[in-house]
């Protein structure tokens, strides 16, 4: 097949992709939008968005809210999206994301949930080079002490936490003992990786160690997986300007938008 008939094939249609671009806009809103600011939105002169709308009312794909009058997602679009949620895996959506972290990166990648006992490590991914670790799939990582587990005593329920930190002796690089004082340092210290939106450690609890971890989170805003990047220490850049860091903020940030998430999510 030759370029111009392989261009002829793959060439879609214009109204279906202006279609996608005025949906997109509807699902992004905090509320329903008037015909004005979907216009603003997409680009496009309110005269030429209009029909689009009709089209799309048809279609059960956008709804005009009363008494308003301004649109916001139809019904099957609603039901198009419950469906998808219901087929979410959140591993399975990972899967390609842990192995092209792992091969951009060249360090090790490992995914981590909550589980019974805590965080832990349900999926890793390692370099080519060896790097020595006690860190394996079933490891459950410490709250206090990893950067894995820091970021879900950030980001899970402050109550399921405090339950969770009575058992912390048991965890990988666990404290044995927290009084009171080191507890209230430790929830101060996950309300700034909440404001930094990852959390990293240096040589530290693993000598020669480095590590940077960041959250999944599902299309409710709770927290799905956390993607650990973790490498040796003399070449592992830990600064969140650095290489290492952005590849990771922004890996996890696409697939909690597959998943459903959106920065707004958290706001409501």
């Amino acid at each position: 097949m030759d370029t111009e008939s392989t261009e002829k094939a793959q060439r879609g249609i214009q109204s279906v992709e202006v279609g996608s671009e005025i949906l997109l806009a509807l699902t992004q809103a905090d509320a329903p939008m008037p015909l004005k600011e979907i216009a603003r939105v997409t680009g496009m002169p309110p005269a030429k968005l209009f029909p689009y709308l009709v089209s799309l009312i048809k279609l059960q794909l956008v709804q005009r809210v009363e008494p308003s009058g301004d649109y916001a997602p139809g019904s099957l679009a609603l039901r198009l999206g419950m469906y998808g949620l219901q087929r979410l895996n959140p591993l399975r959506e990972a899967e390609s994301d842990v192995l092209a972290l792992a091969s951009k990166t060249g360090q090790s990648v490992f995914l981590t949930t909550w589980g019974p006992n805590g965080p832990v490590v349900v999926r890793q991914e390692d370099p080519s080079y060896p790097l020595h670790l006690t860190l394996r799939v079933g490891t459950i990582m410490s709250l206090v002490n990893t950067a894995t587990g820091r970021l879900f005593g950030a980001y899970m329920p402050e109550q399921l936490v405090q339950k969770a930190l009575a058992d912390e002796g048991m965890r990988l690089s666990g404290a044995t003992t927290l009084k009171t004082a080191e507890k209230q340092e430790l929830f101060k210290q996950y309300a700034k990786i909440r404001e930094d939106g990852m959390t990293r450690t240096s040589g530290h609890p693993l000598p020669g160690v480095n590590a940077i971890a960041a959250p999944v989170f599902l299309f409710n805003g709770t927290i799905a997986l956390a993607m650990t990047l973790v490498g040796p220490a003399g070449t592992f850049d830990t600064r969140w300007d650095g290489g290492l860091a952005q590849t990771l903020r922004q890996t996890a940030h696409d697939l909690s938008y597959r998943l459903g998430y959106s920065a707004t999510t958290d706001k409501a």
